[in-house]
């Protein structure tokens, strides 16, 4: 454990848990960040910096080479059980065609269709993929 000046490492992350808790800060606590800021302890050594992800800045393909593939979704059999599949075909005069919610391409005819419960469609590759 870190001691500078009278001043611990964990008296520090203590005021800081109370931070991230919510809790007011006891004016012992003030003076205490004080002292740390002044004797420029603030940069006690981090040791899971390297650890943490930007993951706001990331896309999908350098998260997942971090972190690996997480599969969280569904099995195939439960998507088959609830997906109601169609084949495409446009209606003549129709001027407002809405895209694939995933990847945002016009339907056309002939493409597979998957429906789900509530009624919206995608492609059937792309909910599928997405769910999976």
């Amino acid at each position: 454990m870190l001691k500078t000046c009278g001043l611990s490492s964990m008296q520090m992350h203590n005021v800081l848990d109370r931070i991230r808790r919510g809790e007011g800060l006891r004016f012992e606590d003030v003076m205490l960040l004080n002292q740390f800021v002044f004797y420029g302890l603030v940069d006690i050594h981090d040791r899971h910096r390297d650890m943490r992800l930007d993951i706001d800045n990331m896309s999908y393909e350098p998260l997942e080479e971090r972190i690996g593939n997480v599969n969280t979704g569904l099995t195939k059999e439960n998507i088959y059980k609830h997906l109601k599949q169609k084949t495409y075909a446009s209606v003549a005069g129709e001027t407002d065609a809405k895209p694939c919610c995933i990847c945002q391409e016009e339907y056309k005819n002939g493409d597979d269709l998957g429906a789900l419960g509530c009624g919206h469609e995608f492609h059937t590759g792309c909910i599928k993929q997405w769910l999976l």
